[in-house]
């Protein structure tokens, strides 16, 4: 029985890697970093933007901490979110219109931070769709911890194996699955080379979800 769904914010709802690829790249440059290839980025896709510039630190000796390159990272993202147009992903606003009509519940479960989200949701003109959203800042674990989409669930009222989940990230996926909830990965070209094959269904165009789907992924026992 379908009670929810659940959407993460970042490929899902906007193409927003390439903005966070180039403001990262930007801080990077700062402390001689002349080469840092999109996948780089891509491997943490759909985690918390500290386990990003943790990694970073890490790998290319930065002298900085996690936490004030976090803080950076994430003022120079929402800077060019409101300095810039962007266009939500193509078909969402028919996706939003179709499950809205059915009566099914939606939220949005992001590992960006409550600023962020509402920022976009606000930008699209779509917060009006969802029941809610639950952040990285609301919970101690982030993707591919299910903790994320537990707190969602809850949130809405809703049974987790009710939920259908649409990501576009391997940890993401990883979540939802964890979670008891069904999952549509979304492939996201965008969002870099993603191991999307847990997902219960992967698509690749938001035109290719309907209500009939994802009524039978809850009820379904096995992989469609």
């Amino acid at each position: 029985m379908l009670e929810a769904v659940i959407f993460d914010m970042d490929g899902v709802i906007m193409d927003s890697e390439p903005i966070h690829y180039e403001t990262e790249f930007e801080i990077l440059k700062r402390f001689g970093v002349k080469d840092y290839p999109f996948e780089e980025h891509a491997q943490y896709v759909g985690m918390r933007t500290w386990d990003l510039w943790a990694g970073n630190i890490a790998k290319y000796s930065l002298d900085a901490t996690a936490e004030a390159l976090t803080i950076e990272g994430d003022e120079a993202y929402i800077n060019a979110l409101r300095e810039k147009d962007f266009d939500p992903i193509t078909g969402l606003a028919d996706l939003l219109d179709r499950i809205k009509a059915s009566g099914t519940k939606m939220i949005v479960a992001s590992s960006a931070s409550r600023e962020n989200i509402k920022l976009v949701l606000d930008k699209f003109a779509i917060t009006q769709y969802f029941e809610g959203y639950v952040s990285s800042q609301d919970v101690k674990k982030t993707k591919p911890n299910p903790d994320i989409f537990l707190l969602a669930a809850k949130t809405l009222g809703v049974n987790p194996e009710n939920c259908v989940v649409i990501e576009d990230a391997k940890h993401g996926v990883q979540a939802a699955i964890s979670a008891g909830m069904k999952c549509i990965g979304y492939g996201n070209l965008n969002s870099g080379n993603q191991d999307l094959s847990k997902a219960h269904v992967i698509i690749d165009s938001h035109n290719n979800i309907d209500l009939e789907l994802l009524e039978k992924l809850t009820i379904e026992k096995t992989l469609i």
